[in-house]
């Protein structure tokens, strides 16, 4: 072994970050006249999102499948960057 590489210092392996544009597996929609709560997958809802040519601030919403009523995300980030929250339509 040559004089050098006894002194050369080891690398330190790096720790992994988690990524942080990760989204979550459902979104919970609720029902605006019956409250009815239902978990709509998250993909399901941005596929939509991305067909939607309307209003952007308006967020992908359904049909309640007990009272037809409109159905609003609990949260949801847009593909626009907009953020929809039940708490700020109510």
């Amino acid at each position: 072994m040559s004089p050098v590489s006894k002194h050369r210092k080891k690398k330190q392996k790096k720790k992994k970050k988690p990524p942080t544009n990760q989204h979550p597996k459902t979104v919970n929609f609720v029902c605006l006249q019956c409250h009815e709560h239902e978990a709509i997958p998250y993909t399901v809802v941005r596929d939509f999102d991305h067909m939607d040519p309307g209003d952007p601030s308006v967020p992908p919403m359904f049909a309640c499948q007990q009272c037809e009523g409109e159905m609003y995300p609990e949260y949801y980030k847009g593909v626009h960057g907009y953020e929809y929250r039940l708490s700020d339509k109510q």
